[in-house]
């Protein structure tokens, strides 16, 4: 049986190295085909600041080749194999049994994988949550300005200027100003802060900023009015949790604060029953 599970391991770990060697050998033939027209294409990307990494640093830059490289099966199949490498040769080092050896590769392989999702997930949910609290007062400050006699690229500039460039939102929104000065027309710049964010939101308020600069209806009155929009239903997002509060305090309340309550109301009582119980049974 030992046997069998060192076969079965070692044709997993084969066939994690075949599948790695055949993407690598792919890329390097999608390479030699695109020969001579990569470089044309890095320097469009970096004067038109295409929806990437551009710009990103820490962390932010580190979840994001993390999102590239698990979204694909082979790196998947990379960070399993990693945590079950790892997992195994920990469990050899201990002297552990090859049945446990053998478990625990693919707990750690699992493991490993599960980690890395959960914390892009996390990291995501974070960034949208934060666009999503930020939007509404950008769009009102940015429809004020405009109602005020300022163009949208002025607005635009006054409100990065005012705000942290460090937050995700505004940090999108300097990058779609930087893609203006640089000669990226108006609509291709709002598809690019589209792209970039990556939120339901923000995706209807660039439609309909385009399909108001083609029409030309006002877009100070579109900005305010995706910002009322977005105002109540961050609204309805608190109302919602607030009213699933009381649920969720039941499990805290039953498990903490009620058999408190139990012990101080009838504790003396059943001290009394005990002690009656003992004389009667002593007698």
């Amino acid at each position: 049986m030992n046997f069998l599970f060192a076969i079965l391991f070692i044709a997993i770990l084969f066939g994690a190295i075949f599948v790695y060697r055949q993407f690598k050998i792919n890329q390097q033939v999608k390479a030699r085909l695109l020969f001579g027209f990569d470089q044309a294409d890095e320097e469009e990307d970096e004067v038109d600041l295409s929806a990437g990494d551009y710009g990103l640093h820490g962390s932010d830059r580190f979840f994001y080749h993390l999102r590239e490289f698990l979204s694909k099966p082979q790196g998947k199949m990379l960070m399993f194999v990693i945590g079950a490498i790892t997992a195994s040769a920990s469990f050899a080092i201990m002297g552990k049994p090859f049945r446990s050896i053998l478990l625990g590769a693919g707990g750690g392989g699992i493991l490993l994988l599960t980690v890395g999702l959960l914390a892009l997930y996390t990291h995501k949910k974070e960034k949208t949550n934060k666009v999503q609290e930020e939007l509404p007062s950008a769009l009102e400050l940015m429809a004020a300005i405009m109602e005020g006699g300022m163009a949208f690229e002025s607005a635009l500039m006054h409100v990065i200027k005012e705000s942290d460039p460090k937050h995700p939102l505004y940090f999108d929104l300097l990058i779609m100003s930087e893609a203006m000065q640089r000669g990226r027309r108006r609509n291709e710049a709002l598809r690019l802060w589209a792209n970039r964010c990556e939120l339901i939101y923000v995706s209807d308020v660039v439609s309909s900023m385009i399909q108001a600069d083609q029409t030309g209806a006002p877009l100070g009155a579109v900005l305010r009015h995706h910002g009322q929009a977005v105002l109540r239903e961050n609204e309805a997002v608190i109302q919602r949790r607030a009213e699933r509060l009381p649920v969720r305090m039941l499990m805290p309340m039953a498990g903490l604060i009620l058999p408190a309550v139990v012990l101080v109301a009838a504790g003396p009582s059943m001290v009394r029953i005990f002690q009656i119980i003992d004389d009667i049974i002593s007698k």
